[in-house]
């Protein structure tokens, strides 16, 4: 990934309003872990954000922190007409009124003269509503989605495609695939501090639970100095000292009380936090593997 790359991602993360985070039917730990520390990380910056699969959360995943967010139907803000058994040129014109008092408003299909419309081939269906930001999380295409999958949703918005197979088909605006990275956690924690997103606790656990989980507690074939480097950068979070709140002085303190304080060795007082640096190599052509279209 270059400089202007990662400069336009996080210009078009930064400008979304609404985000959705996808992934497949039946995901890992690891995958469930990095979808909804990407839900969490969006909705910490003031988004309107949705987490969605195809199937209901498995038992073993039930305890990630948002889990209880997951949707398994898009729905939609919009509602689609269908009339089916249609030929070209059928319908002259369509119209729309406003039943104010009854409460309804009404689509009327007029057709051409001659033309006869019938009411049993009209149905209706919800579109996948307007998202600004597509994260899809181990997705190698976007029909694995199963159900979810609305070609129409995923040519008109912005895709940010994360994953750690090969086999990935590379359909994002970005692709963020990286084969050699042990997890898709992983990758994602990179991914939110390269943007330059504030990780919390909540966020920097699922990462740090989705990393042991893929690795097998960093026992997998597949580690390598990245993974043990998105860890640590978890575990700083995790443990980011708290202030400390002063008391308050009472009547029987004694006022030389604070003098042991003064005193004190300067390697007991609290360090400034440490700021990261992203690693030059993943600012570099292995996590990128170019844009591509859904």
């Amino acid at each position: 990934m270059t400089a202007q790359d990662l400069q336009q991602i996080q210009s078009i993360v930064t400008g979304a309003k609404r985000v959705l985070v996808i992934t497949h039917k039946n995901p890992s730990f690891d995958t469930m872990a990095s979808a909804l520390s990407l839900y969490l990380a969006s909705i910490r910056s003031g988004k309107d954000a949705v987490v969605a699969m195809e199937s209901e959360p498995l038992v073993e995943i039930a305890d990630l922190v948002g889990i209880n967010k997951v949707q398994t139907q898009l729905g939609g803000s919009n509602i689609v007409v269908t009339l089916s058994n249609y030929n070209t040129g059928e319908v002259e014109r369509v119209s729309a009124t406003e039943d104010l008092e009854g409460g309804k408003f009404n689509v009327t299909l007029v057709p051409k003269s001659g033309v006869v419309l019938d009411a049993k081939n009209v149905s209706l269906s919800s579109s996948g509503g307007s998202f600004d930001l597509i994260y899809t999380v181990e997705v190698t295409a976007p029909e694995n989605l199963g159900k979810l999958y609305d070609p129409n949703l995923f040519s008109g918005t912005q895709v940010i495609n994360i994953d750690n197979h090969d086999e990935n088909k590379d359909y994002g605006r970005y692709n963020l695939v990286e084969p050699d990275a042990a997890s898709v956690s992983e990758i994602t924690t990179f991914f939110l501090r390269a943007i330059g997103i504030q990780m919390d606790e909540d966020i920097a656990g699922n990462l740090s639970r989705g990393l042991r989980a893929a690795t097998n507690n960093f026992t997998s074939e597949k580690i390598n100095p990245a993974t043990f480097e998105a860890a640590a950068i978890c575990l700083r979070v995790k443990q980011k000292p708290q202030p400390q709140v002063p008391k308050p002085k009472t009547d029987q303190q004694p006022e030389q009380s604070e003098q042991p304080q003064q005193s004190m060795p300067q390697n007991n007082q609290t360090q400034s936090p440490v700021k990261d640096e992203v690693p030059a190599d993943w600012i570099g052509p292995k996590i990128y593997r170019g844009g591509g279209n859904v």
